[in-house]
């Protein structure tokens, strides 16, 4: 069984060996060739700039005074299980948006000599990549023939994405600012209300006094209705931005049911429709009626308060501008070419010429048998291939020759 693939291999070799010229030729001229080519390619470098994954500032707040911690354009997003905030961060930097600010600030519609947005669109994201590492970093690679444009541009799309980032994060807390002053305009009204019945009430029956367990009552029942202020406030925030299936809100609401029930059950006498159940009823009338009006003043105060420190949060917010990105390494001008990988181009052009040169050297074997076999169609043969290549050594002699 090994002879006849011993005799093969003798035979291609001994192909070989006889047509070594030509063989020789295809190797020189598609390395040389080769090689030359990648010499005349222009020089690319690429530029790389890596940003920590962004802070995930869930829409789901456990008190209102992390309002101001919603720094992050991905903040309150309900994303899909596989996405990571870093995925939304390089989808914004592919977003036209940032796009269109690169393209004119570097006037590249010009330097990449393209007549349409769409060209220059196509040729800036053959030359710009934006992706998520295995770690979550978010990765920017820009190249250029210019190794400190590809910095420079790199480095300003980073920018880019910060401003966008604070353009939507300031728009959100506008958002919750007009929300917070119309809500703050109501309790207003309310607590001015509240007072002047409070006063109208010391005024004509001059009650100013409670025992200990009264104000104990009152007290919890003021904290509980706080905290229901605060969840409603919530969820009327996050019914503007999320949807009512969303399993946060849903939470939310569980809450404020629950707190309702505490309150249900601390309200007095059974069919009262008091705001608190109180065991007031050793208590004389008057002393309850005082007790419901002293409260209802410093539960508005409690939320008009609350409402003051969030609304300075909002503003405070609206107006910052600060970093919304933590940025891990900026790009600088890389000293060495990303491409063409010229070693590379020439090792595979040598590869495809011996390749070239093994199935020339089979070919030219088989003429010489057609021509012993097969003189007519040898003569035909040997004309189409010296039209061709008639310029590879051993194949022009052997035309000339005929």
């Amino acid at each position: 069984m090994t002879e006849p693939t011993g005799n093969n291999l003798w035979t291609i070799l001994e192909a070989i060996a006889r047509h070594r010229g030509a063989a020789f030729a295809v190797v020189l001229v598609i390395t040389l060739g080769a090689a030359v080519v990648s010499l005349l390619l222009p020089s690319w470098y690429q530029a790389e700039a890596f940003l920590l994954p962004p802070k995930d500032v869930s829409a789901s707040m456990d008190q209102l005074s992390k309002l101001s911690e919603v720094v992050s354009v991905t903040g309150g997003l309900n994303l899909p299980v596989m996405v990571t905030p870093s995925d939304v961060y390089a989808r914004i930097l592919r977003s036209k948006r940032v796009t269109d600010r690169i393209i004119e600030k570097f006037n590249l519609k010009a330097r990449y000599g393209t007549s349409t947005w769409a060209d220059t669109y196509a040729e800036y994201f053959s030359h710009a990549k934006f992706g998520v590492t295995e770690e979550g970093l978010v990765f920017i690679r820009v190249e250029d023939r210019d190794p400190q444009m590809a910095a420079d541009m790199a480095n300003a799309i980073i920018d880019e994405l910060n401003t966008v980032n604070q353009e939507i994060v300031s728009g959100r807390a506008r958002r919750n600012r007009q929300f917070i002053e119309a809500r703050l305009a109501e309790v207003k009204a309310k607590l001015d209300s509240t007072r002047s019945d409070l006063e109208t009430f010391q005024q004509t029956h001059r009650t100013v006094d409670f025992d200990a367990q009264t104000k104990l009552a009152i007290d919890q029942a003021a904290d509980l209705k706080v905290s229901l202020a605060r969840v409603e406030l919530e969820i009327s925030m996050d019914e503007q931005t999320l949807g009512k299936d969303n399993p946060e809100l849903i939470e939310k609401m569980k809450r404020r049911d629950a707190i309702r029930g505490q309150l249900r059950q601390l309200e007095s006498g059974g069919n009262d429709t008091s705001y608190f159940s109180l065991p007031v009823s050793s208590i004389p009338g008057l002393k309850g009626q005082y007790e419901l009006l002293f409260s209802r003043v410093k539960v508005t105060e409690s939320i008009y308060n609350m409402l003051l420190e969030q609304l300075e949060q909002a503003r405070i917010q609206e107006e910052e501008q600060s970093p919304t990105i933590s940025v891990l390494d900026r790009a600088r001008a890389p000293e060495i070419r990303s491409r063409p990988r010229r070693t590379m181009i020439v090792l595979i052009a040598f590869a495809i010429s011996l390749i070239a040169a093994l199935l020339l050297a089979a070919t030219l074997e088989y003429l010489d048998k057609l021509r012993v076999n097969r003189p007519d169609d040898y003569k035909r043969a040997q004309y189409v291939i010296g039209a061709f290549l008639g310029w590879i050594p051993g194949i022009g002699r052997r035309t000339d020759r005929t």
